[in-house]
């Protein structure tokens, strides 16, 4: 009941709006008040992007690029003097324009992995306080109502909501391990492969330097090529995950939608406000006897 026992009593019923933090006190068969709980109003995805936005970026992606920049102007300047920079200019604007910030991935897979615990503990709740509050108290067609919907409608739906959590949790964390390992082998090459062309191409002007120094820059545009390869085989992958996800999500749209489409309307996921009525109390609820207090 949702007012204090010296109060005359109000049903809260599962699914009506309600405004504002609650507290409820359960009884027994014979009304006497066994604990006070208090509920507060279920959190918003607004609340739940601010919760998440305590998590800072520590600036990886940041720095990366900072002594990536300077990497580039060596290599395509290199480039540039082998009489390949035309190519190799192409390679590298495709492999670099692909670099990410992981901390992005990051920062949803913990967002993700959030609200999964959120779900998991909001459909614990409901479960014990069912089995432990109504069921050992209660019986009649109110308590038989409120089982099925718990066993049968409640608890499935959250299952299906926690099974999106952790398909798009886990898909973050592939995510920010593949780009994290991207952006660490783009760096790794240019890093690699700048002081090499910077020393070539000061010895340029000789033949055997300027044939080393075209050598050079074949290799690196080759290893270029597998950059950006290997974000095509990064991007694919993604689209596997997602793929997943959205048939998770198709299912959560066959349980909340009359059809599975959200233009015909929600489902009616509610108790029939008639168990809340005074004038049929009697009609749903009776009290357990007394070998179940």
């Amino acid at each position: 009941m949702s007012t204090p026992p010296s109060e005359p009593g109000t049903l809260f019923v599962p699914g009506r709006p309600t405004s504002g933090p609650k507290e409820f006190y359960v009884t027994d068969s014979s009304g006497n008040v066994q604990r006070a709980v208090s509920v507060a109003p279920a959190e918003t995805a607004d609340t739940a992007a601010a919760s998440a936005a305590t998590r800072t970026d520590p600036g990886f992606f940041r720095n990366l690029v900072k002594g990536l920049n300077p990497l580039r102007q060596q290599t395509r300047t290199a480039a540039a003097m082998s009489g390949l920079g035309v190519a190799a200019l192409a390679l590298d604007v495709a492999a670099t324009l692909n670099l990410g910030n992981p901390f992005l991935f990051y920062d949803r897979r913990e967002l993700w992995k959030e609200m999964g615990g959120r779900l998991e503990s909001g459909r614990s709740d409901i479960w014990f306080s069912y089995f432990q509050d109504v069921s050992p108290n209660w019986k009649g067609h109110a308590a038989d109502l409120l089982g099925r919907r718990v066993r049968f409608n409640t608890t499935v739906l959250y299952e299906k909501l926690h099974g999106v959590t952790g398909e798009m949790s886990s898909a973050m964390h592939s995510q920010f391990k593949e780009v994290l390992e991207y952006d660490l082998s783009v760096f790794g090459l240019y890093a690699a492969t700048a002081p090499i062309l910077r020393t070539l191409a000061a010895m340029s002007a000789h033949p055997a330097g300027r044939v080393a120094l075209i050598s050079q820059v074949g290799v690196f545009a080759s290893a270029l090529g597998n950059l950006v390869k290997q974000f095509a085989d990064i991007y694919m992958a993604s689209e596997g995950d997602l793929n997943k996800a959205e048939q998770k999500l198709n299912d959560l749209r066959a349980a909340f939608f009359q059809g599975g489409d959200p233009a015909r309307g929600r489902r009616d996921l509610t108790l029939t406000p008639d168990v809340a009525d005074r004038a049929h109390v009697l009609d749903y609820w009776q009290p357990a006897s007394k070998d179940h207090q």
